[in-house]
């Protein structure tokens, strides 16, 4: 899969954010799930959608509120009259690759546990079945900040954060972009214009090669050595799980190989630290959002603070 190629083509309806067009489509790769926490109006359903039609994955969408039940997202069994037996109504995490979860902090605890096990173990189990989802299973979920319980916002267990492999805040566009966005939408739709220049096949293909890219007994070391300082900071009350960690490994092997690299090196790690584990921690004083800048100082200071190995050997050789 040519990274470049699908960046060019997602720049027709998503502008000034190729790094973290880059991200997503890496995290797709190493078979990740990615939750989008920003402001409303910024381009997170946008981006979501551009990245459905130009992989060519079939994709489905709920959007989460208050009264949402688990049986919306798993399916239900029904009871069919003519037949006298009870049949399985799907839900939308079936015959789907991208799971687009808008909103998923509006969604209730009961409602929100309904996708621990898919997102953990891609199957679902309702009435004592277990039943397999489509490979690839990806979910993207777009978040708000945390503003108050009075509009509904429910903080989301620490559990289902750390399945999710990338937390990332998409920011304001920069002026120039902001004004090549409003040109677009000005006279016609960019969606219209969107190719599908991959394929399921080719990113199954990436996720088989990723799996490959060699790692040197070193770079586990400098991971674990990053995660302790997070489980022993004074201001860290949760730090990176043994699930962190092997996540962390795979966004790394995947950023070696878009780099065209079969091995990984220490700044592989350090490029997507920050945005692998900044929802995986929990901080001593509580705060309402899962992107900060206090969590993005202490992680940046931890980044500064373990000193980076050197690669003796590169690609088992």
């Amino acid at each position: 899969m040519e990274m470049k190629k699908v960046l060019q083509e997602m720049r027709k309806a998503v502008y000034g954010k190729d790094e973290i067009l880059r991200e997503i489509m890496m995290a797709i790769c190493a078979d990740g799930h990615v939750v989008m926490e920003d402001k409303p109006g910024v381009g997170k359903t946008t981006i979501a959608k551009t990245i459905a039609k130009v992989t060519g994955l079939s994709s489905k969408r709920i959007q989460f509120t208050s009264d949402v039940m688990p049986s919306d997202v798993t399916g239900y069994m029904t009871y069919n009259k003519t037949r006298n037996t009870e049949e399985f109504v799907p839900g939308p995490i079936f015959d789907t690759n991208i799971l687009l979860v808008d909103e998923i902090n509006r969604a209730s605890a009961k409602c929100q546990a309904a996708l621990l096990e898919v997102m953990q173990e891609k199957q679902a189990t309702i009435n004592a079945v277990t039943r397999r989802v489509e490979d690839p299973f990806i979910v993207l979920a777009t978040m708000n900040p945390y503003i108050s319980p009075i509009y509904g916002v429910n903080v989301l267990p620490q559990s289902e954060l750390d399945r999710f492999m990338l937390a990332i805040s998409i920011g304001y566009p920069k002026e120039s972009d902001e004004i090549a966005l409003l040109r677009s939408r000005d006279r016609k739709d960019p969606f219209e214009e969107l190719q599908q220049v991959t394929n399921k096949e080719e990113i199954l293909q990436a996720r088989k090669e990723i799996n490959e890219v060699y790692v040197d007994y070193t770079i586990y070391g400098y991971v674990l050595s990053l995660a302790k300082q997070t489980r022993n900071h004074p201001d860290i009350e949760i730090g990176i799980s043994p699930r962190g960690e092997l996540v962390l490994l795979r966004m790394a092997k995947a950023n070696a190989y878009f780099m065209g690299r079969s091995y990984v090196i220490p700044e592989d790690i350090a490029e997507i630290f920050i945005d692998c584990t900044i929802h995986r921690i929990s901080m001593v004083s509580q705060e309402l959002t899962i992107i900060s800048e206090a969590r993005k100082r202490i992680l940046k200071e931890i980044l500064k603070k373990v000193p980076q190995p050197s690669i003796l050997r590169k690609a088992g050789k």
